[in-house]
């Protein structure tokens, strides 16, 4: 009887301690969850007033332990919303108050979690400094790093940020392929202008179609400081590149584009598409002001088949020296010339076809390259008529 009132002693006693021991803790708990949120409201208010002012309170200054980590939180939160001087302001507090230091320490830890923490600060205030270091990382054997580094290189938007995620491209995880390319995407939206440069070129070599709705945002948006002309046509090259029709009218619209290397490049990007419909828009952008645009568009025609090459002619009949000269050279440069020339005794559409060139081209001037044809081609029918033609050809021509 004794025994069991022992025990019933002990058992009792025992639960009133966990349950000392609980509440214990639970009041623990919420005395330190409500000591953070006062710090953090500490923070928040001496950083609103840093964002406003430019002053930096001293508690801002010299954070120890929890504290560090604690302001480094807040920071991120604001900095992933702010831009321009006020964002500029909050990396200068991260390096005055040690946290960038801090973090580059980490860097080495072994725990991969406190690693991947330092990833991730340094990729909102580390800098270009901090690329290299956070480059290294690509290859860390934990994919969860390995992923953290990619966005912070991302985040920091540098062309050597941008040159680090294209180099882990040929990683054999099919996961990490894909996080570096979405992480592309991300330097294409908000990276610095030559970083997007970059970015756009990666994304159309992958031919990564899920870079299409960015690259689209980024071709059809306003020409600026952000977006420059020369991001602008490497987008429109992208989209050609990846190759999927359903991209054809935003490449058409910036066919039209003010800015020439735009239209440029909109001409290399339907040529890579290769839709035939598209033929009258080359045509018309091969007698545009500008020689690359009359480059580009005539060379696209040249290697859309028949149709193309007819495309070609109507160029050569028309009344546009310096387009014609390129149409001329487009059709010398694809072997077209040379075929046509080849088949002029041919009976029939196909002989049709090759002597309308070939008269196009001495209507032009365009005859030197035939003349060595006439001189160099086996004797025969084709060479010939060739021969006559050029006799029948008018004086002024570049033979």
């Amino acid at each position: 009887m004794t025994v069991m009132l022992w025990t019933i002693t002990v058992m009792a006693v025992l639960n009133v301690l966990l349950v000392v021991l609980t509440l214990g803790l639970k009041t623990v708990r919420i005395v330190n969850r409500r000591g953070l949120e006062a710090r953090s409201g500490e923070f928040e208010a001496a950083l609103n007033d840093l964002i406003l002012t430019g002053n930096a309170a001293p508690i801002l200054l010299r954070p120890k332990g929890r504290d560090m980590d604690l302001l480094a939180t807040k920071m991120v939160e604001y900095l992933s919303l702010l831009r321009g001087e006020q964002r500029e302001r909050l990396v200068g507090l991260a390096e005055d108050a040690g946290l960038v230091r801090d973090f580059f320490r980490r860097l080495r830890s072994h725990n991969r979690w406190r690693k991947a923490q330092a990833v991730e600060s340094l990729g909102y205030f580390g800098g270009p400094e901090a690329v290299p270091h956070i480059a290294a990382l690509l290859s860390y054997e934990d994919e969860t790093v390995r992923a953290v580094a990619a966005r912070a290189l991302a985040r920091i938007g540098t062309p050597e940020a941008a040159a680090g995620l294209a180099r882990t491209l040929n990683d054999p995880s099919e996961l990490t392929r894909l996080r570096m390319a979405e992480n592309l995407v991300e330097t294409l939206r908000t990276g610095d202008p030559r970083a997007r440069v970059l970015a756009a070129r990666v994304l159309g070599n992958l031919r990564a179609a899920e870079a299409r709705p960015t690259l689209r945002e980024v071709l059809l948006g306003p020409s600026d400081v952000e977006a420059p002309a020369d991001i602008k046509a490497q987008a429109a090259l992208a989209l050609g590149k990846i190759g999927d029709p359903d991209d054809l009218p935003v490449l058409l619209e910036a066919s039209g584009s003010k800015d020439w290397p735009v239209r440029a490049q909109a001409a290399n990007a339907l040529e890579a598409i290769g839709e035939t419909s598209t033929i009258p828009v080359l045509q018309r952008l091969t007698v545009d002001r500008e020689w690359w645009v009359r480059l580009n568009a005539s060379r696209a025609l040249a290697n859309m088949g028949p149709a193309g090459e007819r495309a070609l002619v109507h160029v050569l009949e028309g009344g546009d020296r310096f387009a014609r000269d390129r149409a001329a050279s487009s059709l010398e440069a694809r072997g077209i010339t040379r075929r046509a020339a080849e088949a002029l005794a041919e009976p029939g559409e196909k002989g049709e076809n090759a002597r309308r060139i070939v008269r196009a081209m001495t209507r032009a001037g365009a005859v030197r390259y035939l003349g060595r044809l006439a001189r160099t081609m086996p004797e025969g029918k084709a060479r010939e008529t060739l021969r006559r033609t050029l006799a029948e050809a008018p004086a002024g021509g570049e033979a």
